[in-house]
């Protein structure tokens, strides 16, 4: 079950990761650069991000990876190079890495690849990253869609088979 969102605040999927969480009312955090400064300037205080001082693009994307049990990359098309170094981080760190080009699948498709993903490899904190807004690209938007597709698919799971969370001294 998704319990929080890691992103770094850059533009594209992890502002819309940002944006996702807030709207959802799902806890997220993340590591964003000095000043939380981005491409598009600098980030609102809405977004509960820490700010690391090494402006190093590397350690950024680091920090993400480790605070989180796993790594979802939305893009359209190939891997480009900063998503290829954060899929090789996330192996180095032996976190689970999903790849979903979301020009080659539906929406639907891209929910349902990272819902059994989730499920498989027991995800609660997801770091969502990938591709910026270039051209007519609605990256922003089908990243909002993902996100809410994979929380109504939890929540609908949950109300189905009477879900009953468990106590915290472990019993239901």
């Amino acid at each position: 079950m998704l319990k929080k969102i890691i992103s770094g605040g850059q533009s594209g999927v992890e502002i819309a990761a940002l944006d996702a969480a807030i709207e959802l009312d799902i806890p997220h955090a993340g590591w964003a650069y000095k000043r939380k400064r981005t491409e598009d300037g600098i980030l609102p205080e809405r977004y509960n991000l820490k700010t690391i001082d090494v402006p190093s693009h590397h350690d950024r994307l680091e920090k993400n990876i480790t605070d989180s049990d796993g790594t979802v990359i939305l893009a359209h098309g190939q891997l480009i190079i900063g998503s290829k170094i954060t899929k090789d981080l996330a192996n180095q760190h032996d976190k689970p890495c999903l790849y979903v080009d979301l020009s080659d699948c539906s929406i639907n498709h891209a929910v349902s690849s990272i819902r059994k993903w989730v499920t498989n490899n027991e995800i609660e904190a997801i770091y969502f990253t990938g591709s910026k807004p270039v051209g007519k690209s609605d990256i922003y938007e089908e990243t909002i869609r993902v996100i809410k597709g994979l929380c109504s698919i939890e929540r609908e799971q949950e109300t189905l088979i009477g879900y009953q969370p468990k106590n915290e001294d472990n019993t239901s």
